[in-house]
């Protein structure tokens, strides 16, 4: 019997609380020998036996991530044991299950009114539920009872964050890792902030940092592994990807990743058609103000809700004179400003395929809005745009706008008309699209 293992049964036969948690964690994930032997010890543990030991078997279930066999015996001691409450909240919040979270924390609390960690997961579920208020009103509550702390401070940040008073997050975050630096989720989040910002470099170095942390962060990796493929630096981003499959060997997004990282490794690069491309993106983002149109051209297009170049190519002949008091000397005005930039109209609807009839006008489901992004089946240059922008849904593309989406590295406008056309299958389209 090795050294650590004699340690991890000590640890574990006795008495366990948050505070000796990540011990028991760090010498579980060690090696593989420690992970058998501590998943050896819960198996161990009936499904008759008391409540302290369900919590002992959920939490070592827990960290070897085997997530239904941790709900399961963490249920059996929730809400009575503070332990299992935590954790059993944490189990349904990674599966996004934010309602049944805010229900086990909620009952926990009446069992156990002065418990912090309880309240933190609270505060966390209803900020991932979008009911800032409330979180407001709980971290009150929670410092106004314990004091502020780094989790209060944290929680604050990404209140910040999501209410969007970015600056304002960064500066918590920082604060954090001030007094904790290897704070993981706020290192993930500045990391966030500096990756959405454009400060590559920056992020790369904090999402480096959370590699050595235990267990591995998967998004973490995930988003450094993109980092490096946009600087083509192909092998560190599969070393990013294997690291988190060597972990979760089933991980769809990682395989996925992987695949397209190998695949780039053997694809040819065309630099000169990328910068084309951006230089062609560029164009497209001009806004049509930029130009010296007479008052008149200058309105019907506004009421068109036309704003840029982009927006304006995506328009035939037909569509413009179709509008009350666009006549043919403002066609006429219109396809010259065009014809500076080497540009026409219908050109943004030939690129993008054939011409297509606009998508008649549905109402769209709850269920719909809410399917991940995933399911347009996008290509990798697309797919890792909306990862960049934080678009995760069907519901936040189509509340994007097309000069957002263009405004985003490596978005031009291919990926828009595949954006586009996607959404048109399913009768969506973007906001203030000009159809």
């Amino acid at each position: 019997m090795t050294e650590a293992i004699a340690e991890l049964q000590e640890l574990y036969s006795g008495e366990l609380h948050l505070g000796n948690y990540s011990q028991l964690r760090d010498l579980a994930l060690l090696n593989e020998g420690n992970s058998r032997q501590l998943e050896a010890m819960a198996d161990a543990i009936g499904d008759r036996a008391g409540a302290p030991q369900q919590v002992k078997k959920g939490i070592a279930y827990w960290i070897l991530g085997r997530t239904e066999k941790a709900v399961r015996a963490l249920s059996k001691a929730h809400p009575d044991e503070e332990l299992a409450t935590v954790f059993l909240g944490k189990a349904h919040l990674d599966r996004n299950d934010l309602d049944g979270a805010r229900e086990i924390y909620k009952e926990g609390l009446k069992k156990h009114r002065n418990s912090r960690p309880i309240l933190y997961g609270l505060i966390m579920t209803e900020l991932r539920r979008g009911e800032y208020d409330e979180a407001e009103k709980l971290l009150d509550r929670c410092e106004k009872d314990f004091g502020p702390d780094v989790e209060t401070r944290f929680l604050r940040g990404y209140h910040a964050e999501l209410t969007g008073e970015y600056y304002k997050a960064k500066e918590a975050y920082e604060a954090v890792l001030e007094q904790v630096p290897v704070h993981p989720q706020a290192l993930f989040r500045l990391a966030c902030w500096h990756q959405t910002w454009g400060e590559e470099e920056e992020a790369i170095r904090l999402y480096e940092t959370m590699r050595g942390l235990r267990p591995v962060y998967a998004n973490a990796l995930l988003n450094l592994g993109n980092l490096y493929e946009d600087y083509q630096r192909y092998d560190q981003a599969i070393e990013c990807y294997k690291e988190v499959l060597s972990s979760i060997p089933s991980h769809p997004r990682a395989l996925m990743f992987l695949a397209d990282a190998e695949a780039s490794k053997t694809m040819f690069y065309d630099e000169e058609g990328e910068r084309r491309a951006d230089r062609q993106s560029a164009i497209l983002r001009i806004p049509v103000t930029d130009f010296e149109l007479t008052v008149r051209s200058r309105n019907c297009l506004n009421k068109m809700n036309i704003k840029t170049l982009g927006d304006l190519i995506q328009m035939t002949e037909q569509d413009l004179l179709a509008h009350k008091n666009f006549g043919e000397t403002s066609l006429m005005e219109v396809k010259q400003m065009l014809a500076q930039k080497g540009l026409r109209l219908g050109q943004g609807k030939i690129e993008g395929g054939a011409l297509r009839l606009p998508p008649k006008q549905v109402e769209v489901s709850e269920e719909v809005l809410n399917q991940h992004i995933d399911s347009l089946n996008l290509s990798v240059r697309s797919r890792k745009c909306m990862e960049r922008l934080g678009i995760t849904t069907l519901g936040q593309l189509i509340s994007r706008t097309e000069s957002e989406l263009l405004s985003a590295k490596n978005f031009g406008q291919t990926s828009l008309n595949e954006i586009k056309s996607k959404l048109e299958e399913r009768g969506l389209r973007l906001k203030d699209a000009a159809y």
